[in-house]
């Protein structure tokens, strides 16, 4: 799993800055981290809504495309 650092942090000999991505795959250390508020996990809200966003704006365009059209066709 994927998680953010909360606090700058060192695991397998890496340093990690807060905010940076860390990977960790022994679930008794994301356990620890996660009680002292070292880490959190990573969810992917973000992307979520981004991608609605884009498909928003796309239905957007394609409708006013299409009462173009419909306008063009009357004239």
């Amino acid at each position: 799993m994927k998680y953010k650092a909360l606090k700058p942090l060192i695991y397998s000999g890496v340093s990690y800055e807060t905010g940076a991505e860390v990977d960790i795959l022994e679930k008794s250390v994301v356990k620890s981290c996660l009680e002292r508020e070292l880490i959190e996990e990573i969810k992917d809200t973000a992307e979520k809504v981004v991608s609605k966003t884009s498909v928003d704006e796309d239905n957007q365009d394609i409708e006013k495309d299409n009462k173009e059209d419909k306008k063009n066709k009357n004239k």
